[in-house]
């Protein structure tokens, strides 16, 4: 009786020190950020700096004070925005005329944590740039993390901790010719959301709120 308890210990510890030995290889595994994700597929070049200045001449708003949920997962790729991996139905969509110069964005938003809300742990948002002609999908302005796991599908996430975290993100795009410029034009400036990591649910949160400065 006391060899088998014996051994029984002896087990139990070495099972539980092969898993504190396994969970950095595992948590990196599973890590947002991972610098070899980036490829050719990147509308801007990641390891660049990039900036854009000028005067304000126009400043837009749009927000959704009440609670919204989301069952879409980032995992999948059927959704919405681009990469189509967050919810087909933005949760912030408005127009704005661009002129060439620079448009800047800054995004908050409350976000639920899975603690209390039994949702996803992160969720994952994109601010995007669709031509209301048709000629091109959803294009991310500067400022998402373009590679969340290895996978190409620009965002910026958060975990919130307890019962709620609010999150805010600046983001910018150059107007005009250049190589990452887009074209003036009408657009469709649209902020899209899902929960993460992969089987983990969708998100819940309130609070939204989209900013838009035009700078000449």
């Amino acid at each position: 009786m006391v060899r088998n308890e014996r051994k029984s210990r002896i087990v139990a510890l070495v099972a539980v020190a092969v898993m504190i030995t396994a969970m950095p290889l595992v948590a990196q595994a599973k890590g947002i950020l991972v610098p070899e994700g980036n490829s050719a597929a990147n509308f801007h070049d990641p390891t660049q700096p990039e900036g854009c200045r000028g005067l304000i001449s126009l400043v837009q708003d749009i927000g959704f004070e009440g609670v919204k949920t989301t069952a879409h997962n980032f995992s999948s790729a059927t959704g919405g925005g681009e990469s189509k991996r967050f919810d087909k139905t933005p949760v912030l969509s408005t127009k704005v005329e661009l002129r060439e110069g620079c448009l800047n964005a800054h995004f908050s938003a409350v976000t639920g944590s899975a603690q209390m809300y039994g949702t996803s742990p992160i969720t994952f948002y994109q601010v995007t740039l669709t031509p209301t002609d048709g000629s091109s999908g959803p294009r991310h302005m500067y400022g998402h993390y373009e590679t969340p796991y290895g996978i190409y599908g620009p965002a910026v996430f958060i975990e919130a901790e307890g019962d709620v975290d609010e999150i805010g993100a600046n983001f910018f795009q150059r107007i005009g010719d250049g190589p990452t410029d887009v074209k003036p034009g009408i657009y469709y400036v649209d902020v899209w959301w899902a929960g993460g990591p992969a089987g983990a649910g969708g998100a819940i949160g309130a609070a939204f709120v989209l900013k838009l400065y035009q700078q000449e």
